[in-house]
């Protein structure tokens, strides 16, 4: 998820929360001061009633006090009550439903009759202001809150807009080309500005490294295939001596075999290098089955030796977007590994389907964990002539073309499978 709408996520949700909190406190707070205001009317009520009884013989000359939210109610000189603030729900004949009303009730006299007067007032119109204010504030926080978040949005995406531009710049870079110079342009906001100076010259160090070790890996590469080749010529010429020995000879034939592997182990170093620096860019849709069918016919005469039975079940056609060199070094490291690892009078099986590929092969199991049968150098047999670097090769090329490889062993197969994980 990008960064302006975890941002506007996480801004939104702290303003709902704070308008809902905000929203209760302010509720009651309403409701508690309408209702102080209601209490306070009361006592008014009370202090005007007591002191008008006070100069009355009776209250039935007071008739003019007499209404519905006033009651009296004769007692005893001895029963004294004080003002009692209270709520109840009293039936109203006209609305014909109980309504809440607030209550004070206290004693009060005449000059010969004491009483229990009981004055009472409307809640409703106290709770229909309430709601009518809370209504009215949830309005105006809701627009506040819209209008917060589409200026919060605007003014992000603005403030933002020149890191997103670093980032598709930087999406873009490629160090292979000793010609790229690269910029990011200024921008009005210091921090931005000193994250693109830094990025730039980081980016400048990285480029001239990569291309030190690029230069140094090729120029080894090739300085070390001459004189590999010179001595190999040598070799080959010593071998064709007359007055060699048979000694000498297998003393020769012992050196010219380990220049070979040699001069393979350097060309394999420099495709892995290769591949890592990522100088295969130029790639193609190419049609995998159309590979294997190359380099089965090429391995035809060495599977024969091993009396191998190939097989190719093919469902779909399995087309990926790869360099052809690679695809090339993929399919002959897979099928040549399937064959120096088979028994004799084995089987190779090859499945093609839409999403994936995967080469089985009869063999003995492995000599070392299974986690371990990628990494470089690693091999069944630790003096054979083989360098341990092509399933290293092969996963390489996975890893930096979008697909998976993965190897399991099961009922006496090796099946290695590639799959496409670019959807």
């Amino acid at each position: 998820m990008k960064l302006l709408a975890i941002t506007n996520r996480y801004y939104i949700i702290s303003i709902l929360l704070f308008f809902v909190l905000a929203g209760v406190v302010l509720f009651f707070s309403i409701q508690y001061n309408l209702k102080e205001e209601l209490d306070e009317q009361l006592r008014t009520g009370q202090s005007k009633v007591a002191k008008a009884m006070n100069l009355l013989d009776s209250v039935n000359s007071a008739s003019l006090l007499l209404n519905d939210n006033l009651s009296v109610e004769k007692t005893s000189p001895s029963i004294y009550l004080k003002p009692l603030l209270f709520d109840s729900l009293l039936f109203d004949n006209v609305e014909k439903e109980y309504i809440p009303y607030r209550l004070i009730r206290f004693s009060a006299k005449t000059r010969t009759v004491n009483y229990i007067v009981t004055i009472k007032s409307s809640e409703i119109e106290t709770t229909d202001i309430v709601y009518g204010i809370f209504i009215s504030l949830m309005l105006v926080f809701g627009l506040f809150s819209v209008m917060l978040y589409v200026t919060n949005y605007y003014f992000s995406k603005k403030l933002w807009s020149p890191f997103l531009h670093t980032i598709a710049a930087i999406k873009t870079l490629n160090i292979n080309n000793r010609d790229t110079q690269f910029g990011f342009g200024t921008t009005y906001i210091q921090e931005f500005n000193e994250l693109n100076i830094s990025l730039q010259q980081m980016i400048e160090r990285i480029k001239s490294d990569y291309l030190r070790m690029k230069d140094f890996s090729e120029n080894a590469s090739h300085e070390l295939q001459t004189p590999l080749t010179i001595i190999r010529t040598k070799l080959e010429r010593l071998l064709q001596s007359k007055d060699l020995n048979a000694d000498n000879a297998q003393l020769i034939n012992q050196a010219l075999e380990n220049t070979s592997r040699l001069s393979r182990l350097n060309q394999a170093l420099l495709m892995l290098t290769k591949i890592e620096n990522r100088q295969f860019e130029q790639k193609q849709k190419l049609n995998f089955s159309m590979v294997f069918d190359k380099y089965i016919e090429l391995y035809e005469e060495i599977a024969a030796e091993k009396e191998l039975n190939v097989s190719i079940n093919k469902d779909e056609d399995f087309i990926f977007e790869i360099h052809p060199v690679l695809s090339d070094i993929l399919v002959s490291n897979l099928l040549g590994n399937a064959i120096k690892h088979n028994i004799p009078k084995g089987s190779i099986t090859i499945t093609i389907k839409k999403d994936y590929f995967e080469i089985s092969n009869s063999g003995t199991s492995p000599e070392y964990p299974t986690d371990m049968l990628f990494t470089r150098f690693k091999k069944g047999n630790q003096s054979s002539e083989h360098l341990g670097l092509g399933l290293a090769l092969v996963k390489e090329i996975a890893d930096t073309n979008g697909l998976n490889v993965s190897y399991i062993f099961d009922n006496r197969q090796h099946i290695i499978k590639v799959t496409n994980t670019i959807k």
